[in-house]
């Protein structure tokens, strides 16, 4: 999943060695200039009438749907509407061609895949979830940028809220990034800089 979400980025003409020019990703971009999917906003509750449904992509009409009933999340949450943005293009890249993967919209007979906020996922949102995470946070970008505030000896919670920002992604997808790729380790709110020194208890403090 790296090599592919960094190819993307790549191709559409991102330097990866040139870090501050990755902050953000413009996602929204890559999804309709490079890919030539249509954004839309729709209210698609009924997708599932018992789950909040997030988003949903369309794969006959090259089409990502946003949930307009949940434009006003979206619009307090930017990270998430951007990490959002991001797992749909996990499903066109990953899953789009694969049918058996679709639900069909009895409302309009499509074939459509849906992201909906639940605690058991199935393993191809685990798969749009992970493309997000590498193409909104690539490993290169991540690695450079922890060693670089590892240099000034410790990181601190307002350094990482102020890297959320600089790339558009909320704390909780942030955290699981670099948690992911063994940069820090966080436990009850103390950040460490690997599980292996949380064990030994050298930590940074905040």
């Amino acid at each position: 999943m790296e090599s592919l979400t960094q190819q993307i980025l790549i191709d559409y003409g991102i330097d990866l060695d040139n870090v501050q020019s990755c902050f953000p990703i413009p996602i929204e971009e890559i999804i309709e200039f490079h890919y030539e999917l249509i954004i839309d906003w729709e209210d698609i509750d009924h997708y599932s009438p018992n789950e909040t449904v997030m988003a949903a992509i369309i794969p006959s009409e090259k089409k990502i749907i946003m949930n307009e009933s949940q434009k006003e999340f979206f619009e307090e949450k930017i990270g998430t509407m951007h990490f959002t943005f991001a797992h749909e293009l996990g499903h066109w890249v990953l899953h789009a061609i694969d049918e058996s993967q679709l639900c069909l919209d009895l409302f309009s007979n499509k074939k459509i895949f849906y992201c909906r906020s639940k605690s058991i996922k199935p393993p191809v949102e685990y798969q749009a979830d992970l493309f997000a995470a590498c193409i909104l946070m690539p490993k290169p970008v991540m690695i450079e940028t922890i060693n670089s505030m590892k240099e000034n000896g410790k990181i601190e919670w307002r350094d990482l809220y102020a890297l959320r920002e600089k790339l558009c992604v909320s704390i909780s997808a942030l955290k699981y990034r670099l948690e992911q790729l063994n940069l820090l380790y966080i436990k009850d709110k103390i950040i460490y800089s690997s599980k292996e020194e949380a064990s030994g208890q050298i930590e940074f403090q905040f």
